[in-house]
C-alpha cells in the first residue's frame, strides 16, 4: 500500500512539474509583425571621387516616418522574418539652401527583406534582441541645388537597390503569445543609379542612402 501511495505522490510530482515547465516555456511557431517609427538621422552620401558640383559629399534629410509589416517564425530563441516596409524623407533645405540659392529633394523607398533575430532570455518579461537583415528596395528620389555660379546640379528617378540592416531592441511579453517591441534600426541602400544633370551636362548618380530609425512594434503568435 505504501509503494502505491509513494508511486501515486511521484507521478502527481512528477505531473506538475510537466505542467509547471510547459507554462513556462517560450511560445513558439508563425507570427505576425507590424511596427512604425521615425527615421531620425537620414543621409544621403557621394563618392568624392565623383561628386557634383554643386553637391557636398553628405546631404541630410529631416526626420520622416518609417514602418513595415510582415510575418516570421519564432523557434525560441531565434527567429527568422520577411517583411514589407516604408521610409520617407525630405530634405533638410536649411543645411544646403539659401533664399537665392535654393535646394530641394525628397527620398521615399519600398522595401522587402528578409531577416533574423536573436532574443535574449534574461527576463521572462523583458526580452532584449539583435539581429539584422538584407533584401532590395525600390527608392524613388529626386535632388536639385544651384550653386554661387548659377550652375545646378540635379537628379530624378526611380531604382532598385540592395539594402541591408542591422538592429537592436527589448521586448515586452504583454501575454503568452504577445510582444510590444521598442526598437532601434541602422540602415543603408546603394547599387542606385539615377539620370540627372551636372551644370548642364547629363550625368549619372550613384548615391548611398543611410538612416537611423526607431520604432514602436507588436508580434503576435497565432
Amino acid at each position: 500500500m505504501t509503494r502505491i501511495v509513494l508511486a501515486g505522490l511521484a507521478f502527481a510530482a512528477a505531473t506538475l512539474a510537466t505542467a509547471a515547465y510547459a507554462q513556462d516555456e517560450p511560445v513558439r511557431g508563425i507570427y505576425g509583425v507590424a511596427r512604425a517609427g521615425a527615421s531620425v538621422n537620414s543621409e544621403q552620401k557621394f563618392d568624392v571621387d565623383n561628386l557634383p558640383s554643386q553637391f557636398d559629399d553628405k546631404t541630410k534629410y529631416k526626420t520622416g516616418l518609417t514602418g513595415e509589416i510582415g510575418g516570421g517564425y519564432d523557434f525560441g530563441m531565434f527567429r527568422v522574418e520577411q517583411t514589407i516596409g516604408y521610409n520617407s524623407n525630405s530634405l533638410n533645405v536649411k543645411d544646403v539652401g539659401t533664399d537665392n540659392l535654393p535646394a530641394s529633394g525628397r527620398t521615399r523607398s519600398y522595401n522587402v527583406s528578409v531577416s533574423g533575430y536573436v532574443d535574449i532570455p534574461l527576463h521572462t518579461m523583458f526580452v532584449p534582441y539583435v539581429g539584422g537583415g538584407i533584401g532590395a528596395s525600390r527608392v524613388d528620389a529626386n535632388l536639385s541645388r544651384v550653386g554661387t555660379s548659377g550652375a545646378s546640379s540635379s537628379y530624378a528617378g526611380k531604382d532598385w537597390g540592395m539594402t541591408w540592416h542591422a538592429d537592436a531592441g527589448l521586448g515586452i511579453n504583454v501575454a503568452p503569445k504577445t510582444t510590444l517591441e521598442i526598437g532601434g534600426r541602422y540602415s543603408q541602400t546603394s547599387k542606385l543609379t539615377f539620370e540627372g544633370q551636372d551644370a548642364g551636362v547629363a550625368t549619372s548618380y550613384e548615391p548611398k542612402l543611410r538612416n537611423i530609425s526607431g520604432t514602436l512594434g507588436i508580434r503576435h503568435i497565432f
